[in-house]
């Protein structure tokens, strides 16, 4: 079960979170309301491209640095400098090809200024 945002706006009108806390939603949402570089880490798992169409909708293989990239934006302003990034993804192959889209992600991650090992 997830546990809904928990926040409070305090008398002096700032934003108080609860933190050690798991979010469950949109992150392109959530995350729009916490400040930056307030995070230690970021574990995600997206839907692999063209997977899953009947719960995620799917995404195909060659929309998805596109679909991605405003998600990481987030993750990484959210990031504090010495926070971590952990993005969990598989490749996608079709007749013994592999698709590109995983290796385009992380070029484009690295040209968005995360540091991806």
């Amino acid at each position: 079960m997830c546990t809904p945002l928990c926040y409070h706006l305090s008398e002096d009108g700032v934003v108080r979170f609860m933190w050690n806390q798991i979010y469950c939603g949109d992150c392109e949402n959530i995350l729009k309301i916490f400040p930056e570089n307030s995070i230690d880490l970021i574990v995600t798992s997206p839907p692999y491209a063209d997977q899953r169409v009947k719960t995620y909708g799917g995404v195909s293989p060659d929309d998805y640095v596109d679909w991605f990239l405003p998600k990481s934006a987030e993750f990484l302003r959210v990031l504090k400098p010495t926070g971590t990034f952990i993005l969990n993804i598989k490749e996608k192959a079709v007749n013994g090809e592999r698709h590109t889209y995983v290796l385009e992600l992380i070029l484009a991650l690295r040209k968005q200024g995360n540091h991806v090992w």
